[in-house]
C-alpha cells in the first residue's frame, strides 16, 4: 500500500487530496492536510471518486454499436472507421458539418484543448459547441469587452475583503465559477470575524448563507437590482473619480444608462426593499475594501450578460478593482488572455449562418438540435458531457437530433445517455490517470486568492486499452488525411510519438513526448520548477508570492485598444435600455406567476457523481416549493407536481420548504437516468429532467453571450391526478 498525493480536478477548487493505492488500484481518498491552500478541505465528491474510478459500469476498451448491440473493438478499426467517416462527411457538405461538443470536465484536462483545436483547426471546422455556453460565456464576453481579452477575468480577494456581495452562487455546495476558492465556507466566515459583511442575494436561502446575511430576491430580475445600486453608488459619492479618469472610459454613458433605475423602481419586480438597497450602498462605500462577485444563477437567466456588466462596472467605479479587497487580476504561467488576444481565434466573432456570436470559440448550445435537425451539423465529437441532461431539450427534442446524426463520437469514462446514442465510445481517463497542473485558468490566468502552483504525476495508470484525449485527436488526424499544427515534419513526429506511447517495450515509451514533459516545458517556460522538484520538495503544492493588487490598472495587461477599462462597451451597452425596459415591463405584468430556477446538491456535480451508490440514494429530484404555494395547489411531501413550461412538461414529487422564495420552484438539475444503460445505478435513481422544461433556439438564446435561458423559467403548476 502507498499514499500518493494530487489534487482534485472536480471543480475550480483543486483541493488536495491523499490517495492510498494498493498495486494500480486506488483503495480510499481523503483531504490533504498538508495542502498549502485546502488544508484538509475537500467536499464529498472529490473523496468519492474512487467510485468512480473502481465502477464497474466504465468503458476501459473502445466500443462500436451496430443497431441495438454493442462490441468491443480495437483501437486500430475504431480510428480508421471513425476517421474515414470524418472525412468522407467532411468532403460531402464541407469541414462544418463535423463539429465538437465539449463539457465542464474538460475545463480540468490541460492538454486535451491543445490537440482537439488543433484537430479542428486542420480539418476547417469551427463548428465547436460546449457547456459553457450553458454557464460561464457571458463573463468572458464581458472580460473581452471590458479588458480586452476574455480571458481577463478579475476575482474576489476574500481573504482581505470587508465587504462580500455574493449573487446567484451558491459556493458551499457547488465551489465557485472560474475562480479557486477551497474551504469557501470558512474563508467568507473570516470576513464577518474580521468586522466586515458579507451578503448572499439568492431566490433560495442557500447553505453559504451561514456565512453571512440572505436576502431573497425574485428569480432571474438581478439586472433591476445591479442598476439601482449602481445608480446610488454614482448618485451617492461612491465612485473614485481620479481612477476612473484615469483608467477607464465610458463613465458618462454608464451613468445615463442607469439613472432611470431608482431604488424604489426595482422594488416591484425584485422584492429587495428600496431601503434595504440604499443601505447596502452605503456599507459598501464605507468598507474601503469592497467585491460583487456572481455565478451560475445569474449568469442563465435573460439578462446575464448585462448583470455580470453592471457588477463588473460596480467593482470598477468604486476603485475596488485591482486594489487589495476587492476585485484583482491574476497573473498566472503566461499571460493567456494576450495570448487569447494576439491569436484572434476565441475572440468573438460571428461564423454561424444566424449571426449568433461565437464566444471563446463556442457556438450556442441552445442551436444544436436546430443545427443537427437542418443538417448544417452531420457529425460530432462529443467530449466528457451528457449535453442530454446538461443543455436545453424541450421535451426531449435533443435525443431525437442526435440519433439522427451520420457520425456520433462519445469520448467518456461511461456510456452514459449521449453515449448510448452515439455509434462509438471511445474510453478516455481519469484524473487520477493523468499528469497535470490545476484548471487551466488557475494555472494560465492564476484566478486564485491565494497564488499557488502544484503538479501532480498520475496517481495510477490507466487500464491498457484507455487512451488519452490528446493520443485520440492525433491518431484520428492521420486516419481522416490533415495535418494538425500545420507542419508536415511536425505531423510526422506526431505520429512517431503515438506510436511510441503506446509501445510495448518500455524503453520506448519512455521515448514519447508524454503529457508530462510537455508539463515540464510549461512550469519552466512559467519559471517554475520543474515537475521532479515539484514531486520532491512541493508535494503539497507551492505559495507563489500575493496578488496586492495594483497590477493591472495603468498597464500594458488592460488589453483594449487604448489601454482602458471600457465602462460601456459600444457593442452592446447601447441595448441594456431597451432590453431593460422590456423585461421590466413583462415583469410587472406577470409577477404573481411562477419561476423555475436551478438546485445545486453537494453530492453531484452535473451528472458527473450520479453513477455513484454512496452519494446518489433518493430515486428522483424533487421540485421544492414554498408552504404558501404548496398550501394554494393542495400538495403536500411527497405528492407529484405537474410543471409545465411553454417548451415542455415533467411530473415530479414535491418537497416543502421556507427556504425558496414565494412564487419560485427549484430543482436539481441534471437528472432524468431513465436511458443510463451504461450507467447502472444512476439508472436505478432516474430522476426528472428540468432541463426539458427550458427552451431553445435563438429566442432562447443571449444574442451577446451564446448563452441558454436556464433560469427564471416561467412555468405553471398543478398537482398531479392519479394516472398522470
Amino acid at each position: 500500500m502507498q499514499t500518493r498525493i494530487t489534487f482534485c480536478r472536480t471543480c475550480e477548487a483543486t483541493c488536495g487530496l491523499e490517495v492510498d493505492v494498493d498495486g494500480n488500484r486506488v483503495v480510499a481518498i481523503r483531504p490533504d492536510r498538508a495542502h498549502v491552500v485546502s488544508k484538509g478541505y475537500s467536499c464529498v465528491k472529490g473523496i468519492h471518486f474512487d467510485k468512480v474510478q473502481n465502477s464497474s459500469d466504465r468503458i476501459t476498451q473502445p466500443m462500436k454499436r451496430s443497431g441495438s448491440r454493442w462490441e468491443s473493438i480495437g483501437w486500430e478499426q475504431a480510428i480508421r472507421e471513425i476517421g474515414q467517416r470524418i472525412r468522407a462527411i467532411a468532403d460531402h457538405h464541407g469541414p462544418d458539418a463535423f463539429g465538437n461538443l465539449v463539457g465542464s470536465a474538460g475545463g480540468a484536462n490541460l492538454l486535451a484543448p491543445m490537440f482537439r483545436n488543433a484537430f479542428y483547426q486542420a480539418l476547417g471546422s469551427r463548428r465547436f459547441y460546449g457547456t459553457g455556453t450553458c454557464d460561464t460565456t457571458n463573463k468572458f464576453r464581458v472580460g473581452e469587452d471590458m479588458y480586452g481579452s476574455p480571458f481577463r477575468l478579475a476575482y474576489p480577494d476574500v481573504d482581505n475583503c470587508r465587504f462580500l456581495m455574493v449573487i446567484g452562487a451558491n459556493p458551499a455546495v457547488s465551489g465557485n465559477t472560474l475562480y479557486h476558492l477551497p474551504q469557501p465556507v470558512q474563508r467568507l466566515k473570516g470576513i464577518v470575524k474580521r468586522g466586515g459583511r458579507v451578503v448572499f442575494l439568492n431566490p433560495r436561502r442557500i447553505e453559504t448563507a451561514q456565512a453571512g446575511e440572505h436576502l431573497f430576491i425574485r428569480p432571474d430580475t438581478d439586472v433591476f437590482f445591479l442598476a439601482a445600486f449602481c445608480r446610488e453608488l454614482i448618485q451617492r459619492g461612491g465612485v473614485d473619480a481620479a481612477r476612473v479618469a484615469a483608467h477607464m472610459r465610458g463613465f458618462e454613458e454608464l451613468r445615463q444608462a442607469v439613472e432611470p433605475w431608482t431604488p424604489e423602481r426595482q422594488v416591484a419586480v425584485t422584492g429587495i426593499p428600496a431601503a434595504t438597497l440604499v443601505e447596502l450602498v452605503e456599507t459598501h462605500r464605507a468598507s474601503g475594501a469592497a467585491a460583487l462577485y456572481m455565478a451560475t444563477g445569474v449568469n442563465q437567466g435573460r439578462s446575464g450578460t448585462f448583470c455580470f456588466w453592471l457588477l463588473e462596472a460596480i467593482n470598477a467605479i468604486s476603485g475596488n478593482l485591482d486594489r487589495a479587497g476587492g476585485t484583482l487580476m491574476g497573473q498566472g504561467l503566461f499571460d493567456m488572455a494576450k495570448q487569447v488576444k494576439d491569436g484572434g481565434e476565441l475572440l468573438t466573432r460571428v461564423v454561424r449562418e444566424d449571426g449568433l456570436p461565437s464566444i471563446v470559440g463556442l457556438q450556442p448550445s441552445g442551436m444544436l438540435a436546430e443545427d443537427m435537425e437542418s443538417g448544417r451539423v452531420r457529425g460530432l465529437i462529443v467530449e466528457a458531457s451528457n449535453p442530454l441532461l446538461a443543455c436545453s431539450n424541450p421535451n426531449g427534442r435533443l435525443d431525437r437530433a442526435f440519433a439522427g446524426l451520420e457520425l456520433l463520437v462519445s469520448i467518456d469514462l461511461f456510456r452514459n445517455e449521449l453515449g448510448s446514442l452515439a455509434h462509438y465510445v471511445l474510453p478516455a481517463p481519469t484524473w487520477l490517470e493523468r499528469a497535470e497542473l490545476p484548471y487551466a485558468l488557475q494555472s494560465f490566468t492564476a484566478n486564485t486568492p491565494v497564488p499557488y502552483m502544484t503538479y501532480t504525476d498520475a496517481v495510477v495508470e490507466a487500464p491498457p486499452e484507455v487512451r488519452h484525449e490528446w493520443w485520440i485527436y492525433s491518431r484520428l488526424a492521420e486516419a481522416a488525411g490533415i495535418t494538425m499544427f500545420g507542419k508536415r515534419p511536425l505531423a510526422a513526429l506526431l505520429r512517431l510519438n503515438t506510436r511510441l506511447a503506446c509501445a510495448r517495450r518500455p524503453w520506448l515509451r519512455r521515448l514519447a513526448l508524454t503529457p508530462e514533459k510537455l508539463i515540464d516545458g510549461m512550469l519552466k517556460k512559467g519559471g517554475l520548477p520543474g515537475r521532479a522538484i515539484f514531486r520532491r520538495e512541493h508535494p503539497h503544492g507551492m505559495l507563489l508570492p500575493p496578488n496586492a493588487g495594483g497590477n493591472f490598472l495603468g498597464t500594458d495587461r488592460v488589453l483594449t485598444a487604448d489601454g482602458k477599462v471600457d465602462l460601456a462597451p459600444a457593442a452592446w451597452a447601447g441595448r441594456f435600455a431597451t432590453h431593460a425596459a422590456e423585461r421590466y415591463d413583462e415583469e410587472c405584468r406577470r409577477v404573481g406567476e411562477f419561476k423555475l430556477i436551478g438546485k445545486r446538491e453537494i453530492k453531484r456535480m452535473n451528472s458527473a457523481s450520479a453513477n455513484v451508490p454512496r452519494l446518489v440514494k433518493d430515486e428522483t429530484n424533487y421540485a421544492w416549493l414554498h408552504p404558501r404555494d404548496a398550501a394554494e395547489l393542495a400538495v403536500a411531501n411527497g405528492d407529484a407536481l405537474v410543471v409545465r413550461s411553454d417548451f415542455g412538461r415533467i411530473e415530479i414529487p414535491v418537497r416543502i420548504s421556507d427556504e425558496i422564495m414565494p412564487r419560485t420552484i427549484a430543482i436539481p438539475q441534471c437528472w432524468g437516468h431513465r436511458d443510463a444503460e451504461g450507467l447502472s445505478h444512476a439508472r436505478r435513481h432516474p430522476g426528472v429532467n428540468s432541463n426539458w422544461l427550458a427552451g431553445d433556439g435563438r429566442e432562447n438564446i443571449d444574442p451577446l453571450s451564446a448563452m441558454s435561458h436556464l433560469s427564471g423559467i416561467w412555468v405553471r403548476l398543478e398537482k398531479a391526478t392519479s394516472g398522470g
